[in-house]
């Protein structure tokens, strides 16, 4: 195969290679950038759990983060990871003793999974430490808690463990609970009911009942999650106004 001349100098490969990683690394900031454009509230954490300023008398707010429009998992990943350091620059602003708030993931072995290390995975594990320090309760909702990272196993003292019945999934379990809890996945978890649960908690195993939620949940399709987006857009102070008892 024959090379152009121009190629075969050192000083072209380098600069053709540089070219190229420049245009890989502006690509990639103009993706990220557009990740947090727009008009929508800012990514601050007492703004989420309407604490300070944001603080209403007798009212509890409730943030619900829907990731589904980001795109692709990269970009997923992506944008959590940084919502993931905003809530370890609060606990750092906030220490405290008490409870002040719970923030909640769902699908979590996508974010600390342990077969891999995507962005997410290091700030989880530093808030899954520091979350106490500041009075901030951490939960971990997942389908294969088998599937996340064993070593942030050490600094979740609770489990909740509904109906699981793949096999796989089950020898995940009985490796990660039997030596220390007792518990035995493969006879007491797929007969378990809606609503059933084993607790695992510092060695000690316990079944439960759920109590069926104040809140009716219902699928809302995504053209109508826009729509309310696009309604309550806007400054903070607005957003807030929306949820005042009239």
């Amino acid at each position: 195969m024959s090379i152009p001349n121009s190629l075969t100098r050192p000083s072209a490969w380098i600069r053709q290679a540089s070219s190229v990683a420049i245009s890989w690394r502006s690509s990639t900031r103009c993706v990220c950038a557009a990740l947090f454009e727009g008009g929508g509230e800012s990514l601050r954490m007492e703004s989420l759990l309407g604490l300070g300023r944001y603080q209403r008398p007798n009212r509890t707010r409730l943030s619900v983060i829907y990731t589904g429009f980001l795109g692709d998992n990269e970009n997923i990943l992506f944008w959590v990871s940084q919502f993931l350091s905003e809530a370890l620059r609060f606990c750092q602003r906030n220490p405290n003793d008490e409870l002040q708030a719970v923030v909640m993931f769902d699908e979590a072995d996508l974010y600390i999974p342990a077969n891999s290390k995507p962005a997410t995975a290091e700030p989880l594990q530093s808030l899954l430490k520091r979350a106490r320090s500041a009075g901030l309760g951490m939960m971990l909702a997942t389908q294969s808690p088998g599937d996340l990272d064993y070593k942030s196993r050490d600094q979740i003292t609770s489990w909740f463990i509904g109906r699981v019945r793949e096999d796989t999934a089950l020898r995940k379990l009985k490796a990660a609970f039997q030596s220390e809890s007792g518990l035995d996945p493969a006879s007491a978890l797929p007969g378990q009911t809606v609503g059933e649960f084993h607790l695992v908690q510092e060695g000690l195993v316990r079944p439960m009942k759920a109590q069926r939620s104040l809140i009716a949940a219902e699928q809302v399709p995504f053209d109508r999650i826009e729509q309310l987006a696009a309604e309550t857009r806007g400054t903070d102070e607005r957003q807030l106004r929306l949820f005042d008892v009239r």
